[in-house]
């Protein structure tokens, strides 16, 4: 006599996909169904949906900063069915089904975690029934579904155009070496591959090239992340990287997380009487290509926010590590923006899919708009460094001591 039922809210979709930036976006729609069974056929009087923030839990230590307005649809008042929902037959005696359709504004902060701070959101059904206790906990049953807010970008947009263009970009170091950085697009999908590719051009003789490889990094700031003096909080979320040896590289197939070498001439063997001096002499172009596995969201890696309380961006660096004629090891960075978008960003015909190609090794470098001939070194190291806006690109370099080479 006192059940109150079952209820279930189902989302047609656990995502709401907004276009645009949140400047322009428009209302992105979501749709469902309220389930609601019972024992014993139950006069229903009102069924309300509500969109809202999630609420903070207390085992997680991080804060909900998402301050988005409660959206809310009427599907019943008064026992009337309202006129965006209709109610549907019951697959089981007892069973009562509604479908409901309501807006979400776009200026919707995007979903997104960190370990100081998230913006989640939940879709919330509430059902009232004439019970025959007139507490109001007995005639009313709440259910809840998450939904995550994506964003991206829109048609036309100079969002979907920066997006969209392929990434090369190179940068010289000292006037020994050109570091060049390559990939098919600037936009990554969550959880698939992308084939990115760095070139090693010498200018001058002397250098040896001792490891090279690829990550990918994402910068969050928020209202907790970014209050120390080191600005966003920086983390690695892919990695590939391969000690570079004295014999010929190989060409073997790649696979994830694996890089190759490929040169045009075979690597000259390095006398073995030093270890200053171990590594490939780099004396021609080198090719160094990967394939860079990106993880899924939101466990191990965030989409791109560039607007909202927690902002998150991404970065693909390529890095080397060489010596000098003297023996000095250098650690040098290419690093250029990328963005990290849904899976409904790709199915865009203005976002290009990656695609493995073995055609575009090098390409001309003097195509890049107003590109400086030189970059500076940053010493000690560029983990603290803040992202910049696209097509900007910076190079740096960390300098460690090691042992000279002999003269004997």
């Amino acid at each position: 006599m006192l059940s109150k039922g079952r209820l279930q809210i189902i989302p047609d979709s656990p995502d709401i996909i907004l276009h645009g930036t949140p400047r322009d976006a428009r209302c992105a729609v979501v749709s469902g169904r309220v389930v609601f069974s019972g024992k014993a056929a139950r006069t229903v009087s009102s069924v309300v949906v509500r969109f809202r923030a999630k609420e903070e839990d207390m085992l997680n230590p991080a804060m909900s900063v998402a301050f988005q307005p409660e959206v809310t649809c009427a599907v019943v008042r008064d026992g009337q069915v309202g006129e965006a929902a209709s109610e549907e037959t019951g697959a089981t005696p007892g069973q009562r089904v509604w479908r409901f359709r309501m807006g979400v504004p776009g200026n919707t902060s995007e979903t997104v975690y960190s370990p100081a701070a998230f913006v989640a959101y939940e879709l919330v059904a509430e059902v009232r029934t004439a019970a025959l206790v007139t507490w109001a906990p007995f005639g009313k049953t709440v259910a809840s579904a998450p939904v995550a807010v994506k964003r991206v970008p829109a048609a036309d947009s100079m969002w979907a155009t920066m997006s969209s263009e392929p990434m090369n970009v190179s940068a010289v170091w000292r006037d020994r070496i050109e570091l060049t950085s390559i990939a098919a697009s600037r936009a990554i999908c969550e959880a698939q591959a992308i084939h990115v590719r760095g070139v090693l051009r010498p200018l001058a003789k002397g250098v040896r090239l001792l490891r090279a490889g690829f990550e990918l990094r994402e910068l969050v700031s928020g209202p907790f992340d970014g209050a120390n003096a080191n600005g966003p909080r920086i983390h690695t979320v892919a990695r590939c990287a391969r000690d570079m040896t004295a014999v010929e590289p190989d060409s073997a197939a790649e696979s994830d997380g694996t890089v190759r070498i490929r040169m045009q001439f075979p690597a000259k063997t390095p006398p073995q009487r030093s270890t200053a001096v171990a590594g490939i002499v780099v004396d021609q172009d080198i090719q160094v290509s990967a394939r860079l596995r990106v993880p899924a969201a939101y466990d191990a890696i965030q989409f791109d926010v560039p607007i909202g309380p927690v902002r998150v961006s991404h970065e693909l660096a390529f890095a080397a590590s060489v010596v000098d004629e003297c023996g000095q090891i250098h650690n040098v960075r290419l690093s250029s923006a990328v963005y990290v978008l849904p899976h409904a960003a790709a199915a865009s015909p203005d976002l290009p899919r990656y695609e493995h190609s073995d055609s575009d090794i090098l390409l001309a470098a003097a195509n890049l708009p107003a590109a400086p001939a030189y970059a500076w070194c940053v010493p000690p190291s560029p983990l603290d460094s803040v992202l910049p806006s696209p097509p900007e690109y910076r190079l740096h370099s960390a300098t460690a001591a090691a042992t000279p080479a002999s003269s004997s």
